[in-house]
């Protein structure tokens, strides 16, 4: 049975970073993603902020005991916290990332992640070029 895809909530990411070049100002990107009227997933919104070629900048905005399910990723992922704290699981067990601080995880590494209090988290996936 395939499984029906939910209404997107914003422009696709094409039509957002027309421009040749974007500013963020993170403040109001993480207010306007702990506003947002419709339910959570696991706890947490995300919203693409910039997307070109094998490059992906997210906001992930994690409400306190909320979860990241286990992902596998074709390429190195970068996790900037910006607020509160966060548990990062992997193969090599749990490691907490404290604000502010940066954890780099290599290409095709199990992770998953869990919020013990509210957080703002900037991730950055740069697939590999055959991904």
């Amino acid at each position: 049975m395939e499984r029906q895809q939910p209404q997107r909530l914003r422009p696709p990411p094409r039509e957002r970073f027309a421009e040749d070049l974007t500013t963020l100002d993170l403040a109001r990107v993480f207010d306007a993603l702990d506003t947002e009227p419709h339910p959570s997933v696991d706890g947490h919104r995300q919203i693409t902020l910039f997307k070109h070629g094998t490059f992906t900048l997210m906001a992930l905005s994690f409400d306190a005991g909320a979860t990241w399910p286990r992902h596998i990723t074709d390429g190195v992922i970068t996790l900037e916290l910006l607020k509160g704290r966060l548990n990062i699981f992997s193969n090599e067990g749990r490691h907490t990332l404290l604000h502010p601080g940066m954890s780099i995880i290599q290409p095709q590494v199990a992770l998953s992640m869990h919020a013990p209090e509210d957080a703002h988290v900037l991730m950055s996936v740069i697939l590999a070029p055959d991904a």
